[in-house]
């Protein structure tokens, strides 16, 4: 049987895009001040993530992000000066202490993702207490994932390792000493091959133990990286705290809708499943 030339062409073009993942290079230009949330999320945002729901508007860009106990993370996008000029300001509070809650400013590089963010809390009218303002630093390879995160509170630092776009080692300093080594596994006993990462969950946080804090709504706004190819299933930790050594181990869990996007999250633990994410798409 003969294959002319343009269906080669169009049979290759559809092979390309089947095995497009959440890591795949993005060559394209991207605007300073204009990300959008599918470089990241390439199969769509989901509709809401730990009960946190998602407003998007029309040039694809998420303006809130409101979780289930009224905290509200407003984005804007363009240029804003504060001694100098930053692409992107979220603003975080809650509305149940509408006083309270910070301003983050973030400057974006070529990726459309964060490489430096200031955080100014608010005060209060009835603080006496000022927080001072905190600092962050972010890197990534050229892939896109995030490989290197600094902040001052805390002194923390967190050097990220990849291996195939997955995560697989995660390095954190501290400046009193503390030292942490997480090694991220991508196999275990309930799943012996890897899981393909569709939704492109990034759960820095709960399956990296990278500390994100107020930072982590803006992965969901795009601005953090591209996700690791496979879902993370657990960690092993050696730290030293305090001049002390442990090591421990954690073992996570994924629950699965018909098209292989994540429904839930866990860690499987004696007592049971604990720190379940529930997953809306």
């Amino acid at each position: 049987m003969k294959i002319n030339l343009k269906t080669a062409m169009l049979f290759m073009a559809g092979m390309a895009m089947a095995f497009t993942s959440c890591s795949d290079d993005d060559d394209a230009p991207v605007d300073n001040g204009k990300p959008s949330v599918d470089k990241v999320f390439t199969q769509g945002l989901p509709k809401a993530v730990d009960g946190a729901r998602f407003k998007v508007n029309a040039a694809g860009q998420l303006t809130e992000y409101k979780s289930d106990n009224n905290d509200v993370y407003t984005f804007e996008y363009g240029s804003f000066t504060r001694a100098e000029s930053f692409d992107v300001k979220m603003t975080e509070k809650n509305t149940d202490y509408p006083d309270e809650g910070s301003t983050i400013y973030m400057k974006l590089n070529k990726q459309g993702f964060v490489t430096y963010a200031l955080q100014v809390y608010n005060v209060p009218p009835y603080s006496s207490y000022a927080p001072e303002d905190e600092e962050w630093w972010f890197d990534y390879d050229k892939d896109g994932h995030l490989t290197y995160l600094k902040r001052t509170e805390g002194g923390d630092e967190f050097k990220v390792t990849y291996s195939g776009g997955d995560a697989v080692k995660v390095v954190q300093d501290e400046t009193d000493g503390d030292h942490r080594e997480y090694t991220i596994a991508y196999t275990n006993a309930a799943h012996k091959s890897v899981v393909p990462n569709k939704g492109c969950i990034m759960l820095f946080d709960e399956a990296l133990g990278i500390d994100m804090d107020e930072m982590a709504p803006a992965y969901y706004a795009g601005l953090l990286g591209k996700a690791t190819t496979n879902l993370p299933m657990g960690s092993t930790t050696k730290g030293i705290e305090g001049g002390s050594s442990y090591t421990s181990t954690s073992n996570y869990g994924w629950t699965l809708n018909a098209a292989g996007l994540p429904l839930s999250f866990y860690e499987e633990t004696e007592y049971g499943k604990e720190g379940e994410i529930n997953f809306v798409w």
